[in-house]
């Protein structure tokens, strides 16, 4: 299952709780949909290599809140050239709902 390329998260849609590495708007969200595609695929974890950034992300067990923004918790190891770290980001249950309905139309 694979979401529509022209499929873009809303800003507020996810939020990144760390991100240690620098990386670019268009890899955050690169790593947002593939932590989508990754959740509704029913998949643990997902190695990915793009340009010039790679790594592992996992889908973690549990849902958390921040404040009113609560959302499905994802965590990634990210390589990028200028170092690498632990990345951990929320995606809300609305926006998973939203991808959803893209999936479902595809």
């Amino acid at each position: 299952m694979s979401l529509p390329s022209s499929f873009m998260p809303m800003r507020w849609g996810f939020v990144f709780l760390a991100c240690p590495v620098r990386m670019t708007e268009q890899h955050q969200n690169d790593l947002v949909r593939l932590a989508i595609q990754a959740y509704f695929d029913d998949e643990g974890e997902r190695s990915f290599e793009w340009p010039e950034c790679r790594g592992q992300l996992r889908v973690e067990s549990d849902a958390i809140s921040l404040g009113a923004f609560s959302g499905q918790r994802f965590s990634a190891e990210v390589h990028v050239p200028t170092g690498s770290g632990q990345v951990q980001f929320l995606v809300t249950e609305a926006q998973l709902k939203i991808a959803a309905g893209e999936v479902a139309e595809a």
